[in-house]
């Protein structure tokens, strides 16, 4: 037998440390016989998966007898544990050409590669190997500030606005209808999309109903779920200013067929609550409406006032001197020029987040991105953040993500290895939750990232959730919020997307959606707790005995075990019974790049950068390890503020200097 070990560092010995491309090297494997496909024995390679990854495999004259495949280096929770699944898979196929594990796109790639190299030298065939990269230095997904010196030409505008999403959307239209010359640019072939929830207090639809939001309890509230990493005078110009943004978007969307209405009405009305609530969330429908949904509307006003959409064009970078941008590098993706743009009176980066950049969030988050299966946003790359840190801005330095606990998992799977996930939007609702051992192990009624946060020490990285035949009167005595919310809020007002239904159609349309994931196999369904546990792969005893327990304490109307509030202790008596690996989906990310009271960018010595403006998701100082959300919209809520403050800098108007908290006004 010949055994031979193929590794890319003992090809790239005595090569230059900053040597890049493909290295190729013939490794002196024996030329085959005339018969057979390979040349018996073991080979293994080594390839780049987050760190290393290693396939050792075994050939007879015309098959692979074995494969290992070592992953244990991995990211805990989404390649280290695909080892024996690739290994299955590569057998099972007596090839490389084997299919890569949504979530680990990195550690498949690696694996990948390394089988190809070991069927190569099988074959007795000239391997080419990737350089060796280190951790280290596979973690630097910042990269080098890109060179561009074909510039084919030059567009000059009053304002470019780099984004045609949330924030792009609002700022957009917020200088478009103040007379300003404003060019948006789109990287996709349309606007991207506008979130539905705003969220505001003092605005004309809350004092039409008479709720009042008490500003020093949310803050408050802020300041504990972010235990104050964060600048709380940019807290205080949402407190103050948002209500005007919410009253603004709301008249645009009004004025083209559709409805704001105000979330709220809340009030104890099964018992005691020990989270609180804070009604500040804003929703839209348009039934009424010849636009289906708000992002078609703004586009639209924004036309409607003058301003223009450059479509496919990607924002590279940033033109400068010092710390005042004087351009935006931008490519068309069409033809691929290059193509600056300058913002006489200011550019607006509004690129969003880096939650679809998988380098960036396993480099600056690992133990969040163990946490999610899927998110939202596939274009959402950091290109705004990585362009103002070339440039010398900094970034928050905790990095966090807003964590939705609504995804369902076929009962064999996890987010490190599943096929098949499924939007499960009753997930948040505070069900009876177990671990993968059939055990309960923490408080369900928190908030949406709670779970996954509990679950992260878990098998699996997940729990199951379990309810019974009455799901949908318990839905409906949990008394959630904002987005979670499954029926009309407590004033009348629908929940999310769902204004064209009665309580009656929706609760028909969410008995459907509960049978068809029936159907799909994601949600199990049984006559019997014990046939229940089979079904999920959970040990029966525990499991069945876990359900006792927490039927025993929902009776007695006290949770003893882990004090969650008594009215969300609800028993389950009635067949039949369900059950889910309730996992979660990345909203968005929450960090970014640190800003002034003004929205410009600062380094870190808190010196700004003039000529731009950042907005949305992209920008930082705000939001550290986990969302407010019982404050709900606050996230687009405070885009929508920021956005119409910076349309008001950049048009030399007046506001208000929170740095010093005095009655003056400023000016930039």
């Amino acid at each position: 037998m010949n055994d031979r070990n193929l590794n890319r560092r003992d090809f790239l010995k005595g090569m230059a440390a900053g040597a890049i491309g493909i290295a190729a090297a013939n490794v002196g494997i024996p030329v085959l016989a005339d018969s057979g496909i390979y040349n018996p024995g073991t080979y293994s390679a080594t390839a780049r998966g987050m760190t290393e990854v290693t396939v050792t495999m075994t050939f007879d004259a015309n098959s692979i007898t074995e494969v290992i495949v070592d992953t244990s280096t991995e990211t805990a929770g989404i390649g280290r544990e695909l080892g024996e699944r690739f290994a299955s898979a590569i057998l099972e196929a007596q090839s490389a050409d084997v299919d890569v594990v949504s979530g680990a796109t990195m550690t498949s790639s690696g694996v990948i590669e390394a089988a190809k190299a070991c069927i190569a030298q099988a074959k007795g065939e000239t391997v080419e190997v990737v350089q060796e990269v280190s951790a280290e230095q596979n973690a630097d997904w910042l990269g080098e500030e890109p060179v561009i010196d074909d510039i084919a030409q030059t567009i000059t505008s009053e304002v470019i606005v780099i984004g045609g999403g949330t924030a792009g959307l609002e700022v957009g239209g917020s200088l478009a209808e103040k007379g300003l010359n404003t060019l948006i640019l789109e990287m996709n072939s349309d606007v991207s999309t506008l979130r539905n929830d705003w969220g505001a207090i003092g605005s004309k639809y809350q004092k039409a109903e008479g709720t009042e939001v008490d500003k020093r309890a949310v803050m408050n509230y802020h300041i504990m779920q972010n235990a104050g990493r964060f600048d709380q005078r940019l807290q205080k110009i949402w407190a103050e200013e948002s209500a005007e943004a919410i009253d603004w978007v709301g008249g645009v969307i009004e004025s083209y067929g559709g409805i704001m209405l105000h979330e709220g009405g809340y009030t104890p009305q099964f018992g005691p609550v020990s989270i609180p609530k804070f009604p500040t969330g804003h929703s839209a429908h348009f039934d009424n409406s010849e636009y289906p949904d708000g992002k078609s509307i703004l586009k639209q006003y924004i036309l409607d006032k003058g301003g223009q959409f450059r479509f496919n064009t990607k924002f590279i970078k940033f033109e400068y001197e010092d710390h005042k941008v004087t351009a935006a590098i931008a490519q068309d993706t069409q033809t691929g020029e290059y193509i600056r743009f300058i913002g006489e009176k200011g550019i607006v980066l509004a690129t969003g987040g880096y939650q679809n950049n998988e380098q960036m969030m396993h480099a600056l988050q690992p133990d969040t991105r163990c946490l999610y299966g899927m998110q939202i946003g596939s274009t959402v790359n950091g290109e705004g953040i990585k362009a103002c840190l070339w440039m010398g801005a900094s970034m928050d330095d905790v990095h966090s993500t807003m964590l939705f606990d609504r995804m369902g998992l076929a009962p064999s799977e996890t987010q490190a290895n599943f096929t098949t996930m499924a939007f499960f939007q009753i997930g948040s609702q505070p069900w009876l939750k177990v671990n993968l051992k059939g055990e309960r192990f923490f408080n369900e009624s928190g908030l949406y990232d709670y779970a996954p946060h509990a679950a992260a020490a878990q098998p699996g990285r997940l729990c199951v959730s379990v309810f019974d035949a009455n799901y949908w009167q318990n839905i409906t005595q949990f008394e959630t919020m904002g987005c979670s919310r499954a029926y009309p809020f407590p004033n009348g007002t629908p929940n999310d997307g769902m204004y064209s239904y009665t309580p009656e159609q929706f609760e028909s349309a969410m008995n459907a959606s509960i049978e068809a994931m029936v159907e799909q196999g994601i949600l199990q369904k049984a006559d019997t707790l014990e046939e229940l546990a089979e079904k999920m792969n959970l040990p029966v005893d525990t499991f069945v005995a876990t359900v006792k327990r927490y039927n025993e304490l929902a009776e007695k109307g006290d949770d003893e075990d882990f004090y969650k509030e008594a009215y969300r202790m609800i028993p389950l008596t009635t067949a039949p019974y369900y059950a889910i690996r309730n996992a979660s989906l990345a909203l968005n990310t929450m960090d970014g790049i640190r800003i002034d009271t003004h929205s410009r960018p600062i380094d870190a010595n808190g010196v700004a950068f003039d000529g731009v403006y950042v907005i949305g998701d992209c920008s930082g100082s705000y939001f550290a390890y986990s969302y407010p959300n019982l404050c709900t919209g606050y996230a687009h809520g405070r885009t929508c503020t920021f956005a119409r403050r910076v349309a008001r800098e950049i048009n030399g108007e007046e506001v208000k200097d929170y740095t010093i908290m005095a009655t003056q006004n400023a000016k930039i």
